[in-house]
């Protein structure tokens, strides 16, 4: 352990640069302005509580009190959004903590949205059950090579999207980064959804699609 100034500072588990999430209570908590606040004041470094709440209430109108800060980073550490980052044992024996976010950025892979997806393929393709199940398993792997191009294109441009999430907001960039990937990734990565443009080409003739 590092000692300075009578300090002594503990260091926690290490963030990573892409988390991906797939339990819906995590994803929800991003739609819920309070939680993602603190997410986003945490994006470029870790903090205590009361240096949380100081930049949670600035120029901001729905300031919240101190417990109420508490509260959410007990959720968002709950459900691994938000971890303590290190813990520094001040004289006394009082310990304060800091927190940092689990994942420098954050991805979402819903099983539910892949599952819908094979429902609407199954209906414009006219899949029976068999064939359908089938399309829902190339989704799956679609989606896990997919990740996988998707944390390479977070750690070679983490700085560009850190500074992209600052002006416009996680939302905004996470849909600017899914419309570049639908440009980008058919043409760069050919062989990423072959699969499934064969598995369909060879199935029954689509009742919409033409």
């Amino acid at each position: 352990m590092l000692k300075t100034a009578g300090l002594v500072e503990k260091p926690m588990t290490e963030q990573t640069i892409v988390r991906v999430l797939e339990d819906p209570r995590q994803i929800e908590l991003f739609d819920d302005p309070p939680y993602a606040r603190i997410l986003v004041i945490l994006r470029n470094g870790e903090l205590n509580i009361k240096e949380i709440h100081r930049r949670f209430n600035r120029n901001y109108e729905d300031k919240k009190a101190l417990s109420s800060i508490y509260r959410y980073i007990e959720k968002l550490t709950e459900l691994d959004l938000v971890y303590v980052s290190k813990e520094v044992r001040k004289r006394r024996h009082l310990t304060e903590s800091y927190y940092s976010r689990t994942g420098k950025f954050f991805v979402f892979s819903d099983k539910d949205i892949l599952k819908a997806t094979a429902g609407l393929f199954s209906q414009v393709y006219d899949l029976d059950e068999e064939k359908e199940q089938e399309l829902e398993k190339l989704l799956l792997e679609y989606d896990k090579k997919r990740l996988r191009l998707d944390g390479d294109f977070y750690r070679d441009y983490s700085q560009m999207l850190l500074e992209t999430e600052k002006e416009y907001g996680f939302k905004i960039l996470a849909e600017a980064i899914c419309i570049m990937r639908q440009i980008l990734y058919p043409r760069k990565y050919p062989e990423l959804g072959k699969n499934i443009f064969e598995f369909l080409e060879n199935a029954k003739g689509p009742s919409v699609v033409k």
